[in-house]
């Protein structure tokens, strides 16, 4: 019997370099998306989604995907034998730790992954998940390539 780690966020090179650019290109505004990918034998994003942040008010430094919008990019992923594994968003001018906000807008087994963006240009990117309702967020490790 062979064991795969899923506690690794495997993310192909292009998409990374994708979700990089839209961070930055959001900049002043946080940006945000939805990773779609697969869980079977390791966590590995197949492909990602930019969402709108209809957080109009707190653009700057809250994000909010329409439920509508993850409900049809579910729908999809799975109609392609795949799911939502997370979604990133972007810090402008804030370090790539959760806030008090993501964590109470956090799903549990979800991966997070938090961009942080200075003056426009990406300065750091953490990966970031929790596996329990009122447990904290825990760093998690990721593959870019």
């Amino acid at each position: 019997m062979f064991f795969f780690d899923k506690s690794i966020l495997h993310i192909q090179k292009a998409i990374y370099g994708q979700m990089l650019a839209h961070a930055e290109e959001a900049y002043p505004n946080e940006c945000c998306g939805i990773l779609v990918g697969s869980a079977l034998k390791d966590k590995r994003v197949m492909s990602f989604e930019r969402a709108a942040n209809v957080n109009a008010e707190r653009a700057k430094d809250r994000y909010i995907i329409d439920p509508r919008e993850i409900y049809a990019v579910d729908r999809e992923a799975r109609a392609q034998g795949m799911d939502i594994l997370g979604f990133y968003h972007s810090h402008p001018d804030h370090p790539d730790r959760p806030s008090e906000f993501d964590r109470e807008w956090g799903q549990p087994g979800y991966s997070y992954v938090i961009i942080s963006v200075k003056s426009g240009k990406t300065v750091s990117v953490k990966c970031w998940m929790f596996e329990e309702e009122n447990a904290p967020f825990k760093e998690e490790k990721r593959k870019v390539g």
